[in-house]
């Protein structure tokens, strides 16, 4: 920029009072910037801040659609993983009876320990004990016979279709009877019933 510019100062010292030159000079520069000013303040610092959001929700839908890609390529993994959880959960379902089977499945059982040679003295079904989707249904017996039926009894309960448990089992009261040792047995069956219904969770203190 020329330092000093003849018309201007012609028509500063013709329009006003006379200036110094270096007074001259500052309102020559400020009128040269002046439109940079306000081109900076009018234009590019809104649009500037419009730019920074925009950039800013950019980069937020582009990690999103990140997000969203990474599960679209899990989809079919969680898929078979949900198949695999149903097919346990339906299998599992089988091995417990619903209500309806468990008379049956009694009977199953006390015509197990006949056919074993055993005599029962009791077979006493106990109050059911609920626990999350399924029941414990334990029933007490006592039978009496060899020793080695009874553990051929325990080998056929074991291969039912259900489930059934065996535990607590005592044996007392041993008498010979001919070629055979016989014994009173008491012990705990327990077998499952299937409920689907979740028990409710204690409060939280």
């Amino acid at each position: 920029m020329k330092k000093n510019n003849p018309a201007f100062t012609t028509f500063i010292d013709e329009k006003y009072i006379p200036l110094a030159p270096r007074v001259k000079l500052g309102i020559a520069v400020v009128i040269a910037f002046l439109p940079l000013v306000i081109f900076y303040f009018a234009f590019y610092q809104p649009n500037s801040t419009k730019i920074d959001s925009l950039e800013s929700q950019k980069a937020t839908i582009t990690q999103e659609v990140k997000d969203v890609e990474a599960k679209a390529a899990n989809l079919a993994k969680f898929e078979k993983e949900l198949a695999d959880a149903r097919a346990i959960f339906e299998e599992s379902s089988t091995l417990l009876p619903k209500e309806k089977e468990i008379p049956k499945l009694l009977k199953d059982i006390s015509a197990l320990g006949r056919n074993a040679g055993l005599d029962f003295l009791t077979f006493k079904p106990l109050a059911d004990v609920p626990k999350d989707f399924y029941a414990e249904i334990p029933v007490s017996i006592n039978v009496r016979g060899p020793y080695h039926n009874m553990g051929f009894f325990f080998d056929q309960v074991s291969k039912l279709e259900r489930i059934v448990s065996v535990s607590n089992i005592k044996m007392s009261s041993p008498k010979k009877d001919g070629e055979e040792m016989l014994l009173n047995s008491d012990c705990m069956l327990v077998t499952y019933r299937f409920t689907n219904v979740e028990l409710p969770k204690p409060p939280k203190k």
